[in-house]
């Protein structure tokens, strides 16, 4: 059996392949972060996302024949499809690169295979040896072997003897690659086991492991990349790693989570992710909670986290995506409109009442900043909803007309009427669209200490999202200028309240306007020391605001 990492190194020296540890810092270089990205996109389908980081992985280094080989060997883990939609379309960026003048270094082709052994003992043999561990003698009979000697066949003569034979890449490049199509799919935890255990075997280092889960996270989404840390830390754990990951990820907490969509009333495809309670009973109903997430967000991100949290607690909970934004339907895209965000709410309690393993007399709702506003208008037209908790909730119509902080005029909001109904003829006798850009890309000394929390949040691998632009169309300043979330707010009465804030929250008066005009049972629950962002991830607010929803759900969705 060859010796890993001795191969590993040969590979460098002879073939000017990138290796796995870089010898300065211990991170992933510039081509192996490229090697994600390329593979994450590639393997969800987001082929405007993967030209962009075909171009970048040229750019950094990666050869012609090193990119091609990363589109095939990620169709064993994805399909033929994904794998030749990619391979399409870096054909497409070599032309366009070629048309403008750009040569790009073809590299290498394979290496023949000499080896006339038989291929299911060589694959077999290449798999024990990243294993670590000497060929077991004759087939494997155990598990989906023995009840599929098929595909047991194809896995050791065609993956890895056939794939892996291949000397383009290495065996690390090779789990490096299948660590993050793998990763990227998602709801595949013990494929990913296996396979973050191959990797380190291969010489991938703990460091690089975590930093493939960081890019995850930030390029595909939070529950990808939430599970994906989950199954690191465990991986780490069986091996006595050191490692900072949040216990709380780890693979006794991890909930079941589902990819659903259902209807609004206009006919609107609302997508969410569904998330199952450990040790979820198919025979039992569980209350239910909706968690509507913030004025520009997506369900990858602080919803999508309460979520899975309340989950982790017993619940069976909803985070979706508001109609024009995410992977939610609704056309023109990135639009806001009052009425649509208040009734995806009551779209989610349609799906979650039908649902056989909810209680429909036990549906609660969880709305963060804008999504609160939206949640506590929806609960006063729909009587299901039998508990609304906020948290940094934002009175978007107010905030429109008058600012955060109540500092626009009247004569000036008059003026911005004005104006939206002016870019409303222009836009309909066909100039372009105007749109706003609710967080910043960029900071100047002169930006508040708000607008920094919430670019920290939205604009860094923290919270960051690619379907969370933050962007919107200006003439959707109209209808949010005439939306009052609090006009009826007493008549959620006799049904419970509660506003949960920070202490240093920019944004708390909004939610002591809402807790004096809503009647009992009502709460205002502040927390200390903490600002309006704060409450979206921070472990030690959301280790005092969990504990509060928690109660107040267990109270009164019964």
């Amino acid at each position: 059996m060859r010796n890993i990492n001795l191969y590993i190194a040969i590979m460098i020296l002879l073939l000017g392949i990138s290796g796995n540890v870089n010898a300065q810092n211990n991170m992933l270089d510039k081509k192996q972060e490229k090697i994600v990205t390329i593979t994450a996109f590639t393997a969800r389908g987001d082929l405007d996302k993967l030209k962009l980081e075909l171009v970048a992985g040229l750019e950094a280094g990666l050869t012609v024949s090193e990119i091609k080989e990363v589109l095939v060997h990620l169709y064993a883990y994805s399909g033929f499809p994904r794998s030749l939609r990619g391979l399409q379309t870096f054909m497409s960026v070599l032309d366009e690169r070629k048309a403008a003048g750009i040569n790009d270094n073809p590299g290498r082709e394979a290496s023949p295979v000499t080896d006339t052994r038989d291929k299911y003992e060589r694959g077999k043999e290449i798999l024990s040896e990243l294993q670590g561990i000497t060929p077991p003698a004759g087939r494997a009979t155990a598990g989906y072997a023995g009840f599929s000697p098929e595909i047991e066949t194809f896995l050791k003569e065609h993956l890895f003897a056939d794939i892996f034979e291949r000397d383009v890449l290495t065996y690390a490049q090779r789990e490096l690659v299948t660590v993050s199509v793998i990763a990227a799919l998602g709801d595949l935890q013990p494929m990913l086991t296996s396979h973050m255990g191959l990797a380190l075997n291969t010489g991938i280092t703990p460091t690089q492991l975590k930093q493939v889960v960081e890019i995850i996270t930030t390029t595909i989404g939070q529950l990808e990349g939430t599970q994906a840390k989950s199954v690191l830390a465990d991986v780490f754990q069986s091996r006595n790693i050191e490692t900072d990951i949040d216990p709380s990820m780890r693979a006794e907490n991890r909930v079941s989570v589902q990819k659903v969509s259902f209807p609004n009333r206009f006919l609107n495809t609302v997508v969410g992710n569904l998330y199952f309670p450990p040790n979820y009973d198919t025979n039992k109903k569980y209350a239910a909670i909706v968690v509507g997430h913030p004025f520009g967000g997506v369900k990858e991100q602080t919803s999508g986290l309460h979520a899975q949290k309340m989950a982790e607690l017993g619940y069976v909970t909803l985070a979706f995506d508001a109609t024009h934004y995410g992977e939610s339907g609704g056309y023109p895209r990135y639009i806001e409109s009052p009425e649509a965000r208040v009734e995806d709410f009551s779209a989610a309690v349609d799906f979650l009442s039908n649902h056989k393993n909810v209680n429909p007399e036990a549906i609660g709702v969880i709305g963060i900043c804008g999504g609160g506003g939206y949640s506590v208008s929806a609960a006063q037209i729909d009587h299901r909803i039998k508990a609304v908790a906020t948290i940094s909730m934002y009175d978007m119509g107010r905030a429109r007309r008058q600012g955060l902080g109540d500092v626009i005029t009247y004569e000036q909001r008059m003026k911005t009427l004005d104006d939206i109904g002016e870019q409303r003829t222009k836009e309909f006798n066909g100039a372009a669209r105007k749109d706003i850009a609710a967080i910043p890309t960029g900071l100047s000394p002169n930006d508040t200490e708000n607008t920094r929390e919430f670019f920290d949040y939205y604009r860094t691998p923290r919270g960051g999202h690619p379907n969370s632009t933050t962007s919107y169309s200006y003439t959707s300043l109209a209808p949010m200028m005439n939306f009052f979330p609090f006009a009826q707010i007493e008549t959620i009465s006799p049904r419970p309240l509660l506003f949960i804030v920070g202490e240093r929250a920019v944004s708390a008066y909004f939610s002591e306007d809402a807790y004096s005009k809503a009647a009992e049972p009502k709460e205002l629950f502040v927390v200390r020391g903490a600002s309006h962002v704060d409450l979206y991830d921070r472990p030690e607010y959301m280790g005092i605001s969990l504990p509060k929803l928690n109660s107040f759900f267990k109270q009164y969705l019964k």
